[in-house]
């Protein structure tokens, strides 16, 4: 779904606040950051909304569990937003509703056969 409106908004609201903490982490080195540049990208963007707001969650989870950057609060509030937004998808403002966009699948009647008659 891509919802256009207030919801497409909100959406695309919901992504930014997905990704700006991968971005503003600044736990371990370059190699990290980079790590948590790429999602945060995509998410931005809405390339593959579904994986990397996993992808994000994976992040949180690890911040909290391993590294000791996010306190349990912090930590759970990611991963609901994270969460919602594998759920709900990009909305209409996203390179992934350019992508696929809506679609309208048609279904052809049922040819009757001797059984049905």
């Amino acid at each position: 779904m891509f919802p256009e409106g207030g919801p497409g908004a909100g959406l695309l609201l919901l992504r930014l606040s997905v990704a700006l903490p991968l971005l503003l982490q600044p736990s371990g080195g370059p190699l990290m950051h980079a790590m948590r540049a790429l999602p945060a990208i995509g998410l931005c963007l809405g390339v593959l909304t579904p994986l990397l707001a996993i992808v994000s969650c994976l992040f949180s989870f690890y911040d909290f569990m391993v590294m000791g950057g996010a306190t349990l609060p912090e930590a759970g509030i990611k991963l609901l937003a994270a969460g919602a937004l594998a759920l709900l998808g990009p909305g209409a403002h996203s390179l992934d509703a350019r992508l696929f966009g809506r679609r309208v699948v048609t279904v052809p009647p049922r040819k009757k056969t001797r059984v049905d008659e």
